[in-house]
C-alpha cells in the first residue's frame, strides 16, 4: 500500500487537470468550437479570446499528458506481456496527434486570425486538428487503455462492476471516435461528454479500489 501511495496521490492530480480541462471546454472555450455558429463567429471568438483560448489548451496538453501517465500506472499493476507493451504504445502513439492537433488550435489558428490569412485556412486547419484529436488520437487511446484494462480483468486486478466501469469508459470514448470520424459534431459532443465524465471518475475508482486495496 505504501509503495502505491505516490501513485494513488498523482492519479488525483492528474483528475483534478482533466476536470478543469472540461470545464475549460464547457466554458471559456466553447465559442471557438463549431457548435451552433459560423466559422466567422469562431474566428472572431479566437480574436477576442486569444490569451484564454491559448492558455486552455495548454491545460489540454497537460491532460494529454496526463493520460498516458493514468495508462502507465495501470500498465504497472499488469504483468509484462507483449499485449500489455501493445496497449501501452497504442496510448503513447496517441499522444502524437493529439498534442500536434492542439498546438493547430492553441497557437496556429490565432495566427491565422490574426494575420487575417482567410476562411478557408482557417477551415482547413480546423477540420485537420478535430480530426488528428477527437479520430487518430482519441481512436488510439482508447483502444490502448481498452486493451489495458482488458488485460487488468483477466489478471483479475480489477473486477466486477469496477471493471464494466473502465471498458464502458473506453467504448464511449471510441464512440467519440467514430463521431468525429463520420463529421457528426452533435455525437461527438454527446460522447465527449459521457467518455470524460464516466473515465475521470474510473480513475478515481481504480485509485481507491486498486491502489488502496
Amino acid at each position: 500500500m505504501f509503495k502505491q501511495l505516490p501513485t494513488f496521490y498523482l492519479i488525483h492530480i492528474i483528475v483534478v487537470i482533466i476536470c478543469i480541462a472540461c470545464l475549460l471546454m464547457n466554458g471559456p472555450m466553447r465559442g471557438g468550437f463549431p457548435i451552433d455558429n459560423t466559422v466567422a463567429d469562431r474566428m472572431a471568438f479566437i480574436a477576442d479570446n486569444g490569451l484564454v483560448w491559448t492558455l486552455s489548451w495548454s491545460v489540454w496538453m497537460l491532460s494529454a499528458l496526463g493520460l498516458f501517465v493514468f495508462c502507465a500506472i495501470l500498465a504497472d499493476n499488469l504483468r509484462l506481456t507483449l499485449w500489455r507493451t501493445i496497449g501501452l504504445a497504442l496510448v503513447g502513439m496517441g499522444i502524437a496527434p493529439d498534442l500536434i492537433a492542439e498546438v493547430l488550435y492553441a497557437f496556429v489558428m490565432p495566427k491565422i486570425v490574426a494575420g487575417h490569412l482567410g476562411v478557408e485556412l482557417f477551415s482547413l486547419i480546423e477540420v485537420i486538428a478535430m480530426h488528428l484529436t477527437g479520430f487518430l488520437g482519441n481512436g488510439l487511446y482508447n483502444l490502448g487503455g481498452m486493451l489495458l484494462t482488458c488485460l487488468a480483468v483477466r489478471e483479475n486486478v480489477v473486477k466486477g462492476w469496477v471493471a464494466a466501469w473502465g471498458l464502458l469508459a473506453w467504448f464511449l470514448g471510441l464512440m467519440l471516435s467514430l463521431s468525429v470520424g463520420i463529421g457528426s459534431i452533435a455525437l461527438a459532443e454527446i460522447f465527449t461528454a459521457a467518455s470524460m465524465v464516466l473515465s475521470t471518475l474510473w480513475m478515481l475508482i481504480f485509485a481507491h479500489k486498486v491502489l488502496k486495496a
